[in-house]
């Protein structure tokens, strides 16, 4: 006991960090120990490209545990520094905004892209008389242009490692269950004892629990998303299933960030579009390949930042452009007039 005291004692001494940014000398200080005097590592800042926001698992740069779950970090080409965390998702992100605003560097969240604090969700509008970028080779995405904004339909995740797993054990339930089920009844009570009412009752209710889970599988791998973008936000709901489901609606000011990020399944991590709002996440896209998520993340963050245009205006706009494209029949008219 008197040595696992010493031991925590020690711990307790040696785990003060503290952490010093001058931008003067372009240096970064991390001091550790009673006092943070114990020990110092030095690097220099203007080596550093980011900053990132990651959960402790995905960490890189082998912060202190005792900092929460989520690590705030500097990167570089050649390494990673962790500098703070927190358990709390919200102070950690103010710290790496904070972080990056000072040293003039890009943020990247949950292993998303990098781009600046202050502009996560610049991007460059949609116009209306030119043509969507096209989609990826062999891309199953349906996309098309409405009164509601940007249209897409992201297919079904398709069957994922996870869902593979899961209509295994529906098959073990609904055949293996049974099968040793029976054989274990015909040895206690004879193959006469079969088809009175308890095993039949039995295996039914093993066919029954395998066929809804596995069921349930396959609805889940034929889920996929509709999406209706525009400059006032974004609407989204689920489809496949058979019954039609509830509509979404997350207002453009409620929209934090869009971005590319890990699921936080450590078993069968997918890369998903995460649309960040003031309330939570919504993660859609699963199993489609990373040219197919980052088309849906651009077009997304361009449909939200393209300024939705009155009628009038854009008659006005129609009109000009066709006289620009036909300048002789701009004059007969005015001739004619």
């Amino acid at each position: 006991m008197a040595l696992l005291a010493c031991g925590w004692a020690a711990h307790q001494l040696t785990s003060d960090w503290k952490v010093l940014l001058n931008k003067e000398t372009q240096l970064l200080k991390l001091r550790s120990g009673v006092g943070v005097f114990f020990s110092a590592n030095t690097h220099p800042l203007e080596s550093f490209t980011s900053v990132a926001l990651s959960p402790r698992g995905k960490a890189g740069g082998g912060g202190s545990s005792d900092w929460g779950f989520y690590s705030v970090e500097l990167k570089s080409p050649t390494r990673t520094v962790a500098v703070s965390g927190s358990n709390d998702r919200e102070e950690a992100l103010e710290l790496a905004q904070a972080l990056s605003r000072f040293l003039g560097v890009d943020l990247s969240v949950d292993g998303g892209h990098a781009r600046p604090a202050d502009a996560r969700l610049e991007a460059a509008p949609l116009e209306g008389e030119q043509a969507l970028p096209s989609l990826p080779p062999g891309s199953r995405i349906r996309v098309r242009q409405s009164a509601q904004g940007l249209v897409l339909q992201l297919p079904g995740c398709g069957w994922r490692p996870l869902f593979v797993v899961k209509a295994g054990i529906a098959l073990v339930i609904a055949v293996g269950g049974p099968t040793v089920f029976g054989l274990a009844w015909v040895r206690t009570f004879g193959p006469r004892q079969l088809t009175s009412a308890e095993p039949l009752t039995a295996l039914a209710v093993f066919l029954f629990l395998g066929g809804l889970l596995l069921w349930s599988v396959i609805r889940e791998v034929n889920q996929g998303w509709s999406l209706a973008a525009s400059s006032r936000g974004i609407e989204h709901s689920r489809t496949g299933g058979g019954k039609p489901r509830e509509v979404t609606r997350l207002p453009a000011s409620q929209i934090e960030d869009i971005d590319l990020r890990e699921t936080e399944d450590k078993l069968f991590r997918s890369l998903t579009v995460v649309i960040e709002h003031k309330k939570g996440f919504v993660r859609m896209g699963a199993g489609l390949s990373r040219e197919e998520l980052e088309w849906t993340e651009t077009m997304l963050r361009r449909a939200l930042a393209t300024r939705r245009v009155p009628r009038d205006e854009q008659a006005e706009r129609s009109t000009q452009v066709r006289s620009e494209e036909n300048p002789d029949a701009e004059q007969v008219t005015t001739a004619g007039s």
